[in-house]
């Protein structure tokens, strides 16, 4: 895609599109939000550690997933954030925000062996899509388990 054309798309999507969440995708991710405080807080009881020593999921994180969620809805000029922006927003916070909770700070995260599998979902990624081309990201996500790259590398 031409970089002008693309600016130009960009510059549209953000003065003239804002997508709010529609009910629905407001109840799921209400709902992913309790969840989320419910299994931190059990992995901190289980843990032995009090709340001040651990991470805990904020209204902050909520309202990053309300953006992002918008923000996918934006970039397809939609009026509304959907379901499907909700669950992709939620699988981006699940992969960057849980997994560097829960891996010490990022530990685990940045591990050599994490880095080839990131490399490799990312060459599979290239070969797979051209730039010109549109392709569900649910549909990319599902090819990629069932050719066996693990869920927090994709």
């Amino acid at each position: 895609i031409d970089i002008d054309l693309l600016k130009k798309y960009i510059a549209y999507a953000r003065h003239k599109c804002e997508p709010r969440l529609t009910e629905e995708a407001a109840v799921m991710l209400k709902s992913q939000y309790v969840n989320f405080r419910r299994e931190v807080g059990q992995q901190q009881r289980e843990s032995g550690r009090d709340r001040s020593g651990g991470i805990t999921i904020t209204v902050r994180q909520l309202e990053a997933m309300v953006r992002i969620s918008e923000s996918l809805a934006r970039m397809r000029l939609a009026p509304n954030a959907t379901e499907a922006d909700v669950e992709e927003a939620i699988r981006l916070f699940k992969v960057s925000t849980l997994q560097a909770a829960s891996s010490h700070f990022g530990e685990a995260v940045m591990s050599p062996e994490f880095i080839k599998k990131v490399q490799k979902v990312e060459s599979a990624l290239d070969s797979r899509i051209s730039i010109s081309m549109t392709i569900p990201t649910k549909k990319i996500i599902d090819e990629f388990k069932n050719k066996g790259f693990e869920d927090n590398v994709i």
